[in-house]
């Protein structure tokens, strides 16, 4: 007999009924068991020697394995292959993402003759909902959100047939025994033809999706976009947009291979293309516009009652969580419409937004379909990191594993803050683990660094920028199996708190070591200025002797009124997009560098001065007397000139990281220039490369201390 135990992504994906295929096809008896935190297989007979290849094979599509045991046993002397009931102990498996409804489940809803025909929760064991509808670990029925529901006789049939795809589906469901959808009056499929002549009008429908709800309309109807706008006090910032397939958005953004396989891709991520026409008021004053295809049934429904594209919005107020119940999204008012279901969601999760550069994924949001982030990482000390104040993720590392969570957003006001602190408990619980060490940022005013010291255990502090390269340092071994002893980190961003007190955000450094630096300049008008960058533009100009802006604030700026001093590439960026006369004011985080990618000319139109010492100085008084039409372009070439520069002084690998770099553009000729001179460079592409990868960065950073 030989035994296995295979760990990593084998439970709740339809790991044993492959098991117990494969094991019937190459004649087999034994056994196949659910363990806890494994799953245990037992086989003999003739062909048992060809087992482990033929099922590596054959693996379910949500299936990851980690890590597999072997040894050779005396023979039990099996009659039959069985899937035996699953044991339960300390162990723990993994939550696991949402994933979107695959193409049998598609093919059974439009199809007439099925029982499932038009049901708007159709799943299998190879897709549907598992994060947000999980209650507790192990994930089984009784445990979600679907045990209210009693399953009818043929799905019960279905559910317990180690042949069907149905085998142990936990949200198994159909038309006469699963959580009904509602329309005002209406349900079934009809609520959904109610919905799509709401949105046909102009009005503004919430739809109820996997993680929570969105705020839908037409998204070719300029003055339903404009209404949602308003509803949710968000003046420019773009919205996603939902096609009914990729032919559809082709005439609308210019696709590329990574690009529309990400797009078409079992996640369905939000994928920000390159636009090729305007589309309404959805992405007003860029050249990008996000996409993405249905992932949920109700959504396919939808679009076969729809030819045109659709806005498709968390349904929020800025700033504040997704909305996952129908009573708080009725009290906001925020709809005119509402498509419901009466499967209730546990846990809210966004939409992921990803990006290409240099042709991989650039991650600006990590979520639903690829949230929970899980690596293997054998004998982790127990460790909680609380991320950033922007953008905030959690990380764990417990049971052998660290786990990045998925979106929590800006803790902004005390509703983001409750949410931030309800996923830190619910982790805690679902992974039955309790953290020995707490990390946090060293901002003496973030939230997260309160809450982290408010726990009583020990707190240890990473500061900002530092988080960021040991969070590409985090993924390069975990998610690509390569180990950087030495590395030149690049970490550019909006502002963090920096050891000397002051904001940085435009650091280099050389392993620990902060080797480099841009020159601090002086910002006078405190937080309004990060919103109203003409105060941004005005400080860069005064500190080279120009005096700019009105009489009140050169008076401030003398007397040193509301001053703060920063090396922030992130600021930089907005006061050099400010000279430039492309804005005054930005409405959302990251709308400068958007602006001068848009302005961008190439790299032949050349670059600015420069110095790097300790501190990196660009020739501004040239780039104040320039033409302002050029400018946008040689700033970025010159911040990608000042990573070759750094990069050959220094002769090792380069790591590119921070929200700056969420510029594709900077980062396209970054990488380019790199490759020329034969640099090894790494940025992100399984994990945010914004604030969203900080957490990550902790417990790395953490665990390897511990260790």
């Amino acid at each position: 007999m030989i035994r296995f135990r295979f760990f990593g992504t084998v439970q709740g994906v339809g790991f044993r009924p492959t098991v117990y295929r494969v094991a019937k096809e190459l004649g087999l008896v034994g056994y196949v068991q659910n363990r806890s935190g494994y799953v245990e297989v037992a086989v003999e007979g003739k062909r048992a020697e060809a087992f482990e290849q033929a099922l590596l094979k054959a693996l379910p599509p949500l299936a990851k394995i980690e890590r597999i045991e072997k040894e050779q046993l005396p023979s039990q002397n099996f009659t039959t292959f069985s899937i035996i009931q699953s044991q339960t102990g300390e162990g723990r498996t993994q939550l696991l993402p949402d994933m979107s409804v695959c193409d049998e489940c598609l093919k059974d809803l439009f199809d007439p003759t099925n029982r499932r025909y038009h049901y708007p929760l159709i799943n299998c064991t190879n897709c549907g909902p598992r994060y947000t509808i999980i209650k507790d670990l192990p994930y089984d029925r009784k445990n979600t959100t679907m045990a209210p529901f009693e399953m009818c006789k043929e799905c019960r049939a279905e559910y317990e047939d180690p042949t069907s795809r149905f085998y142990h589906a936990q949200p198994i469901g159909c038309n006469e025994c699963g959580p009904k959808v509602h329309y005002e009056e209406f349900e079934g499929f009809a609520a959904i033809e109610a919905a799509a002549r709401a949105i046909a009008t102009g009005k503004i429908v919430a739809i109820k999706g996997v993680g929570g709800f969105h705020l839908v309309c037409d998204a070719t109807r300029e003055e339903a976009v404009g209404k949602l706008r308003s509803r949710k006090g968000r003046a420019r910032k773009p919205f996603a947009v939902m096609f009914k397939s990729l032919e559809a958005i082709r005439e609308y953004g210019r696709v590329s291979e990574t690009e529309a396989a990400l797009i078409t891709s079992q996640e369905r991520p939000i994928v920000i293309l390159k636009a090729k026409r305007e589309l309404a008021d959805v992405a007003p004053g860029i050249d990008r516009l996000g996409v993405f295809l249905p992932y949920s049934p109700i959504y396919y429904l939808l679009f076969s009652l729809i030819d045109t594209p659709l806005v498709v919005t968390s349904a929020n107020i800025s700033d504040t969580p997704i909305i996952k119940d129908e009573a708080t999204l009725q009290r906001l008012g925020l709809h005119d419409g509402m498509l419901w279901y009466e499967r209730e969601i546990e846990r809210s999760c966004d939409d992921s937004v990803v990006t290409v550069a240099d042709g991989k994924p650039l991650f600006y949001r990590l979520s639903r379909g690829f949230g929970p982030k899980s690596y293997y990482f054998e004998g982790v000390p127990s460790i909680l990191a609380v991320g950033a104040r922007q953008k905030n993720t959690i990380a764990i590392a417990a049971h052998d594993h660290i786990v990045l969570s998925p979106h929590i957003g800006d803790i902004k006001n005390i509703e983001s803050l409750e949410y931030f602190q309800k996923v830190v408990e619910d982790f805690r619980r679902i992974y039955a683990f309790e953290p020995e060490t707490i990390v946090c940022d060293k901002h003496p005013g973030y939230e997260t660094a309160h809450y982290a010291k408010s726990l009583g255990k020990e707190v240890v502090q990473l500061q900002h920028h530092r988080a960021h390269v040991w969070a590409a340092l985090a993924e390069l071994e975990l998610e690509h199996g390569v180990r950087w002893s030495e590395w030149v980190g690049f970490a550019w961003d909006g502002t963090g708190y920096g050891d000397d007190g002051k904001i940085w955000g435009g650091e280099v450094f050389v392993g620990d070591e902060r080797r480099y630096h841009f020159d601090y300049f002086k910002i006078c008008g405190g937080e309004k200025a990060i919103k109203d960058i003409r105060l941004q533009g005005w400080s860069l100009a005064r500190a080279y002797g120009i005096k700019l802006g009105d009489r009140l604030f050169n008076i401030a700026y003398e007397k040193n009124i509301n001053c703060f001093k920063t090396s922030s590439l992130g600021r930089l960026f907005d006061a050099v997009a400010f000279v430039a006369g492309l804005c005054e004011r930005v409405d959302f985080d990251g709308e400068a560098g958007m602006l001068m990618e848009r302005a961008y000319r190439g790299w032949d139109v050349g670059y600015y001065g420069f110095l790097i010492d300790e501190k990196i100085q660009i020739d501004f008084e040239a780039l104040f007397k320039d033409d302002k039409a050029l400018i946008p372009s040689r700033f970025i070439n010159t911040l990608a000139a000042i990573i070759l520069k750094i990069a050959q002084k220094e002769q090792k690998p380069v790591i590119l990281t921070g929200g700056v770099f969420q510029n594709v553009t900077l980062l396209n000729l970054a990488t380019t220039l790199l490759k020329k001179e034969g640099v090894p460079c790494f940025f992100p592409t399984a994990t945010p490369i914004n604030d969203g990868g900080i957490a990550l960065g902790q417990v790395w950073w953490a665990t390897l201390k511990r260790r």
